[in-house]
């Protein structure tokens, strides 16, 4: 997922008194009014500001790092039923105001609203089924050798999460969440573009009863500084595969789950369903949201015998994709998050085109902030296209003769994020999913698929550990046993 942390140093100025934001310190805003200001503009014009917001600076440091160590202190022992009721609580919230944040993550990251309001109808969900495992959480007795064992889990500590602009509410909750479920205090580190959706969230969640929380948007020396601090005993992060493994490298002893990016492959193999539908998902997989999503289909694979058939209906549905301004109910495509990111998918359609590839579709601009759905054939493994994550609307497309050719090709990558596979043989979908190289195979849909409840997660430079409720409890805890005569 290539998102960048710094903020813009050209918008982040000092001011004396301000109506900014102030940032969250152990559910207080008692400190969040000093620093630096950072100011937010709505990337569909890059003019309007929608909110600005106080900055963390290097003299904030070791309060933030008291504050998480007094809110886990604080937290710790708190029962399961009380951190389900505030689970619940956050979800009542969230569900009283979805509108309001659904309109501030579209207008913070440009994000088209039907999928802002998806958004935060999948945040509520995740909250409401951590409240479910949280309360579920009790100790296991096993019997053995004369001995009884009692086997529990404990709260990791202060958890550092670090979070991206492309779901500023639901990537924020999917750490938020199980933080609470633990028992875990957790400063958050949200993305420059899009920290007023955090610390909106911040405030329900204390309005909720959870005041171990601290919401700090901040730049890269205070990020990395709490990053190696001893303060914290977990780190979670959600960004780019370079900006995550360097983090991991100086996060010491800590225990870290690291959600990184992809150039996630779906697979054609046969027309399992109508050949409009497959089309219409593989379009939506490769171009919603600009293809801001760290498992957006980038790598399309098209069995030879169905891609006369297949591709005129995928470029029908490509052109079909509605770009456009982000409020719009019907917009599927609105800005990327910057004339940067627009400025780089350029680049990398023409470093293509320089080495041979071909525009199928799109391949030019909408306007100065918005890519056109852009599709390209007669690429290679090794161009920067397929080889690297685009966080782009841009997908090649290529054609294969002999089904473990495909499996061979999507892993034929540095990154192992999720895979697609469209076939009505399931002996070939068993093969899929015992031969890729990836954390999720998603049979008959698109990779783009996150099933909140389950595990979700990749290998190689996509990543390590795993988020989803099934799952969120066991990064955020350690397992501690009990051990006494049987009596």
């Amino acid at each position: 997922m290539s998102v960048h942390h710094q903020p813009s140093p050209e918008k982040s100025v000092q001011k004396p008194v301000s109506t900014a934001e102030p940032f969250i310190l152990q559910g207080s805003d008692r400190f969040g009014k000093t620093g630096s200001i950072l100011q937010i503009y709505y990337p569909a014009d890059h003019a309007t500001q929608i909110g600005e917001c106080h900055c963390a600076e290097p003299l904030h440091i070791e309060l933030i790092e008291r504050a998480a160590e007094q809110g886990f202190q604080h937290f710790r022992h708190s029962k399961p039923a009380e951190r389900a009721a505030i689970l619940a609580r956050l979800a009542d919230l969230m569900a009283a105001h979805h509108e309001k944040l659904a309109i501030l993550i579209t207008q913070e990251c440009g994000k088209p609203i039907k999928l802002a309001r998806n958004e935060v109808e999948r945040a509520i969900s995740v909250c409401r089924g951590y409240a479910v495992e949280a309360d579920r959480s009790a100790s296991a007795i096993y019997y053995a050798d004369g001995r009884e064992g009692r086997i529990s889990r404990f709260p990791v500590g202060p958890v550092l999460a670090i979070t991206p602009y492309n779901f500023p509410l639901n990537l924020v909750v999917h750490k938020l969440a199980p933080a609470i479920a633990a028992g875990c205090s957790i400063t958050i580190k949200p993305a420059p573009k899009t920290p007023l959706t955090a610390l909106f969230l911040g405030k329900l969640a204390i309005e909720a009863g959870y005041e171990a929380i601290s919401v700090i948007p901040t730049g890269n020396e205070v990020a990395e500084a709490l990053v190696h601090s001893e303060a914290f005993a977990k780190l979670s992060f959600t960004g780019s595969a370079k900006v995550g493994w360097h983090l991991h490298s100086i996060a010491g002893r800590k225990s870290v789950t690291l959600e990184l990016g992809g150039n996630a492959a779906l697979i054609v193999d046969d027309l399992s369903e109508p050949v409009e539908a497959i089309a219409q998902r593989a379009a939506f997989g490769a171009f919603a949201y600009s293809g801001q999503i760290c498992i957006s289909v980038q790598r399309l694979l098209i069995n030879e015998r169905i891609k006369d058939t297949f591709m005129p209906a995928f470029v029908a549905a490509t052109r079909a994709m509605k770009v456009g301004d982000p409020m719009k109910p019907d917009t599927d495509m609105g800005p990327m998050i910057s004339i940067e990111d627009v400025q780089r998918t350029r680049a990398l359609i023409k470093d293509a085109l320089r080495a041979g590839a071909n525009v199928v579709y799109g391949g030019n601009t909408f306007n100065a902030l918005t890519m056109n759905p852009t599709i390209l054939d007669r690429t290679t493994p090794d161009m920067a296209v397929n080889a690297e994550e685009a966080f782009a609307p841009l997908v090649t497309v290529a054609t294969y003769r002999d089904f473990e050719e495909a499996l061979a090709v999507v892993n034929q990558s540095r990154y192992g994020l999720q895979a697609g596979l469209y076939t009505s043989d399931f002996a070939k979908a068993e093969r899929a999913y015992q031969q890729l190289d990836v954390g999720g195979v998603i049979l008959n849909d698109i990779p783009t698929v996150r099933a909140d409840l389950l595990p979700y997660g990749g290998i190689k430079d996509s990543g390590m550990g795993r988020e989803g409720i099934l799952s969120g409890i066991d990064e955020y805890s350690y397992l501690k046993t009990f051990i006494r005569k049987s009596v």
